[in-house]
């Protein structure tokens, strides 16, 4: 009854926040940025878990030292110059929030990185590039569908390396840090050898990546119930595809370093090729 009672959960926690994103019809980042006091809500009240579970699932205390702080201001930089030079000036107040969120991410992302152990990034590092792969295929197939080049030329390398640096930070604020870092981890529990037989395993992050690719759908330009209707099986497809080896990534991993870089290098493909 335990599992069952943080399946539905995570269930009635995904359907509220798709709710508010069509109830007050947000655009893609308002969607995502309500997700913030989500996912601290979920993760202080429901799984009564302190907020540094988020990025390193056994962190028994929130330090950065030195190197971390470093890594830090370094990943600050990116979000920090779009910040500054262009969201504030323009008055583009939803992507400023989405850049503080980039930028406080950066923090977050540096205490994952000083906490990674090397072991078990190794073990993570198999779903790191399944997932990788699995996911820029897809995104090559979407280029390939729309008469896009599936190459990343010498002149879009930058914005590559930029928006990878942008999306791997913001990762550990928005998106990843919610479907891996708090809902895999409520569903998911130490298996015992019964339940490594069962496959509960597979199910629990079948079931976060089949959720995850139905979050989207708030958040998609669908203008008709049969657009509706066809985006639900193919978001269900594409994100389970991915998720599911991103979950085993976080699993193996300990940390969100190797499911966040994965996510951000897919987005950042995506942006080259679309």
């Amino acid at each position: 009854m335990d599992a069952a009672r943080r399946y539905i959960e995570v269930l009635a926690f995904v359907a509220l926040w798709m709710a508010l994103g069509w109830i007050f019809h947000l655009d893609t980042n308002s969607y995502l940025l309500i997700g913030v006091p989500l996912v601290v809500l979920f993760q202080r009240f429901v799984r009564q878990r302190p907020l540094r579970q988020l990025w390193v699932r056994d962190a028994a205390a929130f330090r950065l030292g030195l190197v971390g702080i470093v890594i830090a201001l370094l990943l600050m930089l990116a979000p920090g110059c779009d910040l500054i030079f262009v969201a504030l000036p323009k008055k583009l107040w939803v992507v400023a929030l989405w850049l503080l969120c980039a930028s406080a991410g950066a923090v977050f992302a540096a205490f994952a990185i000083t906490h990674q152990r090397a072991s078990a990034a190794r073990r993570g590092l198999p779903s790191f590039l399944a997932a990788v792969l699995i996911g820029m295929a897809i995104m090559a197939v979407g280029a390939l569908a729309s008469h896009h080049d599936i190459g990343v030329p010498l002149s879009k390398l930058f914005l590559l390396l930029k928006q990878f640096l942008l999306y791997f930070a913001v990762t550990f604020v928005l998106e990843e840090v919610a479907f891996r870092g708090a809902l895999d981890s409520h569903i998911y529990q130490p298996p015992t050898d019964e339940e490594r037989r069962g496959g509960s395993a597979w199910l629990s992050a079948i079931f976060v990546s089949v959720l995850w690719g139905i979050w989207h759908l708030p958040a998609l330009p669908i203008g008709t119930a049969a657009a509706f209707a066809a985006a639900i099986p193919a978001l269900i497809m594409i994100h389970a595809l991915v998720g599911v080896p991103l979950s085993f990534c976080w699993r193996a991993s300990g940390t969100l370093v190797l499911p966040a870089a994965a996510h951000a290098l897919i987005d950042s493909y995506r942006n080259c090729v679309q």
